[in-house]
């Protein structure tokens, strides 16, 4: 209880330190990295729980746009707006910041592009993406949006955040999308003979597989519930 007590506390901007998070592995993180792949409706109750939890807006998206775009936790929260271009409707994250030293191109589903417009709104004058609360020159903490998915309290399988990557694998692969779209989307690098010999981005492909990833997770959120349209795209409530 007390430590969630300190993540909310966290995410709200009302502290900055957990001193009980040294405590988190042991009688918190039941699942592990590499072992949780969440179900479509398993997916759907966390992010109706996220939407209607009193959880700072631009961690909502975040954690959102984590599910729909496929990146890393670190890819993510460290995006500069530089990187986003609105008009080609692409996310360009520089060979630098990530895991494999190669520059990655996102395509922009509609919802993410909606997500990226509100968050541009929400950053000012930042030029990151997600600015700290105290430094809007800096991106936010590593530990954030971690802090901020402790405060739920959802039905769903004990899951660590970078498990969002390998629900949306699982659940493309299911729906017979292409493995090397999939694995290109992940920012994998393609083993053996092929990998070698195939340096094809399949940007094309990959925009129509996260614009339909997208939609499919859209429609796990909306399920018996009621949607709610705003400027910046949907809010979720539980029908009354």
């Amino acid at each position: 209880m007390l430590k969630r007590m300190l993540a909310y506390a966290i995410s709200r901007g009302i502290i900055f330190n957990n001193p009980a998070a040294a405590i988190e592995a042991r009688y918190i993180a039941q699942a592990t990295s590499r072992d949780v792949a969440l179900t479509a409706e398993e997916i759907g109750i966390l992010l109706r729980g996220i939407y209607t939890s009193n959880m700072n807006r631009r961690h909502k998206l975040a954690l959102h746009l984590l599910i729909i775009c496929m990146v890393r936790k670190s890819e993510l929260i460290e995006a500069t707006w530089s990187e986003v271009n609105f008009n080609a409707l692409e996310w360009r994250i520089p060979g630098e910041r990530m895991k494999m030293d190669n520059p990655h191109i996102v395509p922009l589903s509609k919802q993410a592009l909606t997500m990226f417009e509100e968050l541009k709104f929400l950053a000012g004058d930042s030029p990151y993406v997600f600015p700290s609360r105290n430094d809007h020159r800096r991106p936010i903490s590593k530990t954030t949006l971690n802090c901020a998915v402790r405060t739920l309290d959802l039905n769903v399988r004990d899951f660590v955040i970078h498990d969002f990557r390998r629900t949306a694998s699982t659940l493309l692969h299911e729906q017979g999308y292409n493995s090397d779209w999939v694995e290109k989307c992940l920012a994998h690098k393609i083993g053996g003979v092929r990998g070698v010999y195939n340096h094809a981005e399949y940007l094309n492909q990959r925009r129509k597989m996260l614009q339909s990833w997208a939609d499919f997770v859209d429609a796990q959120i909306e399920e018996g519930r009621k949607v709610v349209i705003g400027k910046f795209g949907k809010a979720y409530e539980i029908n009354g």
